[in-house]
């Protein structure tokens, strides 16, 4: 760019005594200029000016830019006059005056210049014109000087005094130089404004020449960038970048030759390098084409904004550049191919972001807390996502990519670089890498984290393309969000590569792991299905019958419900899909769960269904199973070729099943015969419309614990007992039943409610069944038959026979007992409730042991058929009546041998004494002779009762009373301190009571 000048006069020699004086104090600083086109004063902080020495015609230098505006002048500003003399008036006269008239004469000729005189005096002469000043004499040579060439007042001084040893002088000769300068630049631009106003006015009619006006105000431009102003020069080619459109918009580009951009090397230049062509000379004689025009006035805002430091500005203004200048080169008639408008995009692309790297804030200086920095950061890799997008073309037309078109009629590409990938794929790889790379880097610094792995897609894009399938793999799983984050459209991307990859690399379940997950978008692609479809197969070769289980929610469970059929169980579930289309499925499994202690598992299942988008149903059938009862729906699962999905339920659902229709059953009731101590049930086996081949295995459990009931003996020949379980050893044809009684190996005065039986079994074809129910039994006694002896002297005994009800209420119809040599029938026709006792006492001759044999039967009111109980007691009687013991039940409690109560009576004389205890049902059973009378001698007598809590707590104690019934009477009886109160800290619990009760003298 033309630089201003001052040009320096020397006739005298002075120029080189104050050279490196005047020199020092250049550039001039602080200067106030008010010749703006916006009327308002700027201060411009320096002025870089170029001092030239010689004759003023030998000096003068013009840019290019005269040649279209007389007014535009030459890049002098001032010219300085040196005089340095002693003469004396007649000297002057003749010699000095008329050359600096001459002198003045011929620089005021030229416009937009100005002009001043420097008399140079020695410190002598200084004192004589102060003394002259003194005595009013103005004689001296710079007096006539400033009389004859000072003009008026308000045009300011030309002709100033300069004392070379004074540093005031000096400062008075360059505040003189400052006024110039800026009275020269002011004129200037003043002449220029007033013939561009002229020309802007003239807009409209015909002749009117935009490349001409571009040339004048570029002139005004020009003078603002020499003084420093680049806002202002900015602010002008702002303008005429908006007349240009306005004339684009309206078709009036006539002045523009060609569009442009088909000469070499037009696809790749510098935007900041406007010297490359005649730009100037061009626009003055309206050859320059309109390729060249907008390259050039981009070229020079681009460079003002870069003074500036509007890096920021630059950015966005280029964006906005490249895109709409790029459409225009793309529109019919510019004779621009495709090829050669991406070479100029990625080259002008790749330009701006070189530039936008050299500014302050890429070098880390943060001008307001890293927010600068994080935007010029996403310019910069804004504009190499650009350039990659026209890698994508370029490497197309070049077959440097699998789309490649075969188009041998290609231009040349001038960028080097970009020359230099189009040649190998190796070449163009490691161009397209590092390009997406760094834009990545750049996109992570401005927090673009979402852009970021868009670029690195890209890069995975161009390796899976090479067949480079673990590198893509690999990348792209540093790509996709984890699996509980949504997806958005390059995951979507992402994933539906790295699936490829996958699958490419034969890891058939990550690839289907990728496809699950874009099943799962709103909105996906029914093309998945097919993939799903096929990646699943693949996995069913790879896995054989092990299916994969595999995670997401592809289905989902929404109903289920029982349908009858005579010939199946039958569940209908409502299955909603997720997937976009119709998928067949191998096998639809639903695992139903029954509650309580006993936990069951009944799998349903159906093959070879499709399930539609959407919801849909399923009919799934068990005829493995037969199992009644409400049971939940704790799995279903959806089987395709080697995979497996969980179709989950939002909420639990529910089903009532019943038993199989057609399958065998196994019924449960208590056994019509049964021993005492010996629980026993009858079990019986329908086989309905379907055989059962030898070896049905039937177990029992309670069904509140789950805890196995063991089975030790069968009534009947066909049944035996292997490790607790029932084998049925014959074969049972279908419409046949079978039933025996079996003993358990339970505590006989435990109850069960609720029994489950398990059948497992084979058809008559060999399939495997199994039937599970769940029946109300009670295996608790209904009657507690107890028996005991009582010596009465050495050859008799009296044997008392003790039946008690422990169920709710039956009618005793028989009691029969036989020991050795005697045979009773003791009882028949009584209706007994829970706690009543039938008490039958026999006397028979002492036995060292004495069995007790016997049967009661009984009806219950829930029951037809009456019941037999039979029983085996064994006793024994001893002399003399020291304790009398009775072993006994309750189905309140589990004691088998409750602990005595002893009452002691001691006397010393004796009497015969009554005791009586009294019964509490309520709190206690009491076993043994509750009124008894005993005879007491000097020894005393210890009679003990049996008692058995019937619940825990502090229980109040039987009462017993004691009185005499016959006897000397000699002394008093006292009864002792008895407590009335006992601790029990459970059912049946133990303790033992003394009470003596003493007669006294």
């Amino acid at each position: 760019m033309q630089q201003l000048t001052l040009n320096i006069v020397d006739e005298n020699g002075v120029w080189e005594r104050i050279e490196q004086d005047f020199t020092s104090r250049l550039p001039l600083r602080n200067l106030i200029w008010k010749g703006g086109l916006t009327q308002s004063a700027r201060f411009i902080e320096q002025l870089d000016i170029k001092v030239t020495v010689g004759d003023a015609d030998n000096t003068s230098s013009h840019d290019t830019l005269a040649l279209a505006s007389e007014h535009a002048g030459s890049g002098r500003l001032l010219n300085i006059y040196l005089l340095e003399s002693d003469s004396d008036a007649d000297t002057y006269k003749a010699v000095i005056k008329p050359r600096a008239k001459t002198w003045i004469g011929r620089v005021s000729q030229r416009k937009g210049e100005d002009w001043m005189i420097v008399y140079v005096a020695s410190a002598e002469e200084i004192q004589r014109m102060s003394n002259n000043k003194f005595l009013s004499m103005r004689t001296s040579v710079f007096d006539r000087l400033k009389s004859d060439f000072q003009g008026k007042k308000d045009a300011g001084e030309h002709v100033v005094l300069l004392q070379t040893g004074a540093v005031e002088s000096w400062n008075s000769v360059f505040l003189t130089m400052r006024e110039r300068v800026v009275q020269a630049l002011e004129e200037r631009v003043s002449q220029l404004a007033d013939d561009m106003r002229r020309m802007d006015a003239n807009r409209m009619l015909p002749g009117w020449n935009y490349c001409k006006f571009f040339v004048l105000k570029e002139g005004i431009v020009r003078l603002y960038r020499l003084m420093g102003l680049q806002d202002e020069a900015l602010a002008q080619y702002d303008e005429l970048e908006a007349v240009f459109f306005q004339l684009l918009g309206a078709q009036r580009l006539s002045w523009f030759s060609t569009f442009g951009g088909l000469a070499e090397g037009d696809d790749y230049s510098d935007i900041l390098d406007t010297s490359k062509r005649a730009y100037g000379r061009q626009l003055v004689e309206t050859t320059i084409s309109l390729f060249d025009f907008r390259m050039y006035l981009f070229g020079c805002q681009a460079q003002l904004l870069v003074a500036l430091g509007h890096y920021a500005e630059l950015a966005e203004r280029a964006q906005r550049f490249i895109a709409t200048f790029g459409r225009s080169m793309r529109e019919p008639g510019t004779g621009l191919s495709t090829a050669f408008v991406a070479a100029w995009t990625y080259s002008t692309c790749m330009n701006i972001a070189e530039i936008l790297e050299g500014s302050p804030a890429s070098g880390g200086v943060r001008a307001d807390g890293g927010s600068a920095m994080r935007a010029l950061a996403a310019a910069k890799a804004g504009f190499l996502a650009g350039a990659r997008q026209q890698l994508d073309v370029l490497g197309a037309l070049w077959q440097r990519l699998p789309s490649g078109n075969d188009d041998s009629d290609l231009p040349s590409v001038a960028n080097p670089v970009l020359a230099a990938a189009l040649a190998t794929d190796e070449r163009f790889d490691q161009i397209y890498v590092r390009t997406c790379e760094q834009a990545a880097q750049y996109y992570v610094e401005s927090g673009r984290r979402r852009f970021a792995r868009a670029m690195h897609g890209d890069v995975a894009r161009l390796l899976a393309s090479r067949g480079q399938w673990a590198g893509a793999a690999r990348l792209l799983r540093t790509l996709v969000p984890g699996k509980t984050e949504p997806l958005s459209s390059l995951d979507v991307a992402a994933l539906e590569r790295l699936a490829e990859c996958e699958r490419q690399l034969g890891n058939a379940r990550d690839s289907l792991e990728c496809v699950v997950r874009l099943i799962a978008q709103p909105g996906a692609d029914s093309s998945y299905a097919t993939m799903l479809s096929d990646l699943c197969g693949v996995l069913g070769e790879e896995v054989g019958d092990k299916r994969q289980r595999m995670a997401g929610d592809l289905f989902k469970a929404v109903g289920a419900a029982v349908v009858p059929r005579n010939d199946t169980l039958c569940v209908e579930v409502r299955i909603r899909s997720q997937v976009a289309a119709a998928v067949h499925v191998d096998r639809v499994a639903a695992v139903l769960t029954s509650g309580g202690g006993h936990r069951l598992e009944v799998e349903f299942v159906a093959r070879d269904v499709t399930i539609a988008s959407g919801e849909s149903s399923v009919m799934l059938t068990a005829d493995a199973v037969s199992c009644a009862g409400r049971f939940s729906v704790a799995a279903v699962c959806v089987a395709i070729g080697g995979a497996e999905f969980v179709a989950a339920a939002d909420t639990q659902l529910y089903v009532h099943l019943a038993e199989h229709p057609a399958n065998p059953v196994v019924r449960l009731r208590p056994a019509l015969v049964a021993d005492m101590g010996c629980p026993a049930l009858r079990v019986t086996v329908d086989t309905r419309a379907t055989g059962v081949a030898a070896g049905m295995s039937i177990r029992l459990f309670d069904a509140s614990s789950g805890s196995p009931l063991w089975v030790t003996r069968c009534g009947h020949a066909g049944f035996s007992v292997s490790d607790g379980a029932i084998v049925i050893k014959d074969v049972i044809d279908a419409g046949c039943s079978s039933e025996a009684d079996v003993e358990l190996a339970v505590d006989p005065q435990a109850s069960s409610t609720a029994i489950t039986v398990c059948a497992l079994f084979k058809t008559a074809t060999a399939e495997r069944r199994v039937f599970v129910a769940t029946t109300g039994v009670d295996t608790a006694p209904a009657l507690a038959v107890s028996a005991h002896a009582v010596a009465l002297d050495e050859s008799r005994v009296a044997v008392i026979l003790r039946t008690q009800c422990t169920a709710d209420n039956l009618r005793l119809e028989s009691l029969c007992a036989a020991v050795p040599d005697a045979e009773w029938s003791l009882e028949e026709g009584t209706v007994m409730r829970r706690g009543d006792v039938v008490t039958v006492v026999r006397e028979i001759a002492n036995a060292p042991e004495l069995r007790l044999q016997g049967e009661a039967r009984f009806v219950l009111p829930t029951e037809d058929s009456s019941r037999t109980l039979r029983f085996n007691v064994v006793c024994s009687a001893a002399s003399p009546v020291v304790a009398v013991r009775m072993t006994t039940g309750s189905r309140f409690c589990r004691v088998l041998e409750p602990t005595p109560l002893s009452v002691r009576i001691v006397g010393s004389t004796a009497a015969r004494v009554r005791v009586t205890v009294r019964e509490d049902p309520e709190h206690w059973l009491i076993a043994g002779a509750i009124n008894c009378e005993v005879d007491v001698g000097g020894a005393g007598v210890c009679l003990e009762y049996s008692l058995v809590a019937l619940g825990p707590g502090f229980l109040p104690l039987p009462v017993v009373c004691c009185e005499y019934v016959s006897g000397d009477q000699i002394g008093t009886l006292v009864d002792a301190d008895f407590p009335t109160l006992c601790a029990v800290p459970n059912h049946g619990a133990m303790a033992v009571y003394s009470v003596p009760v003493v007669v006294r003298a």
